[in-house]
């Protein structure tokens, strides 16, 4: 099995002398496997299947949990599911985040120890692809997006347009789940684009990137090809992101949650197309 744990980089937490800085390292899994079919006719063609590789956290040395992942970004993936379990409050807190694929372990560690145990006691399972979990009182701890943004029709559609055009895993090989973060300007800049097997881990590694690069969510729409559940609108507001984009559905759990938090869901998205669910005095046309 390949990887590439053998580069560790240390990457900065600060512009200040003497600024502690993050051990990371870059291990990328392949995307994709080559494998032989039979098609309809009974010929045999080659096809692309996307890859799933268990990831176990262990952090400080205490085993959390073991993720399914594409393995695209596996760090950012680690990171973004501390950050919105709440296990961890500070990127400043993070002293390492070592993947290892030969092993199937991702190594974090924090600056100050901690009873992982405690922070880990309380469980909801969640409606994620296959059974998601979260930690500790989330609903407690949430506060609504106050936000008087507005996002048109034609940003929206650039921003659909866009993730449309992307070369994709989906395209070659199917059978996963992708999430964008795009700004919320004319033309809908494209920040982040993640996919993974699945939308919990794409929206987690899209999280663990905002966190390194100081990204906040208040001018930011974000996309999924998921359903919005309630863990989804959680994730969106932790973020602080006002708009919540998807070419599926939803549920009425992620309907009531999005409508008490502040979150403009949008569904059914394709360009010139969409239904809003939530909030949509937030979403503007031109006269």
């Amino acid at each position: 099995m390949s990887s590439d744990t053998e580069a560790v980089f240390q990457i900065p937490l600060g512009d200040a002398p003497g600024t502690p800085s993050l051990s990371m390292t870059r291990a990328r899994r392949p995307a994709t496997e080559a494998t032989t079919v039979i098609d309809h006719e009974g010929q045999s063609r080659e096809v692309e299947v996307p890859g799933e590789h268990p990831l176990t956290l262990y952090l400080n040395k205490q085993e959390v949990v073991t993720l399914m992942t594409l393995g695209q970004a596996p760090e950012a993936l680690i990171m973004g599911y501390l950050r919105n379990q709440r296990l961890v409050e500070s990127l400043a807190d993070l002293a390492t985040v070592h993947v290892d694929w030969e092993t199937g372990a991702c190594a974090v560690t924090t600056r100050e120890a901690f009873d992982v145990r405690e922070r880990t006691a309380k469980r909801t399972v969640t409606t994620g692809c296959g059974q998601g979990t979260m930690f500790g009182d989330w609903l407690e701890a949430l506060r609504p997006i106050e936000s008087d943004a507005t996002v048109s029709v034609e940003t929206l559609d650039a921003a659909l347009a866009q993730i449309l055009a992307l070369d994709t895993i989906y395209k070659r090989s199917g059978s996963v789940h992708g999430c964008a973060l795009l700004r919320n300007l004319e033309g809908a800049p494209l920040l982040y684009h993640v996919e993974d097997v699945g939308r919990h881990n794409a929206v987690d590694s899209i999280s663990g990137f905002m966190w390194l690069d100081e990204e906040t969510g208040a001018d930011k729409i974000f996309y999924t090809t998921g359903r919005l559940t309630s863990e989804m609108v959680m994730k969106a507001v932790q973020m602080g992101v006002p708009f919540l984009v998807s070419r599926s559905g939803l549920t009425q759990m992620g309907l009531q949650l999005a409508k008490e938090m502040g979150v403009t869901l949008v569904c059914r998205a394709r360009v010139g197309r969409h239904l809003i669910y939530s909030h949509p005095e937030r979403i503007t046309r031109s006269a």
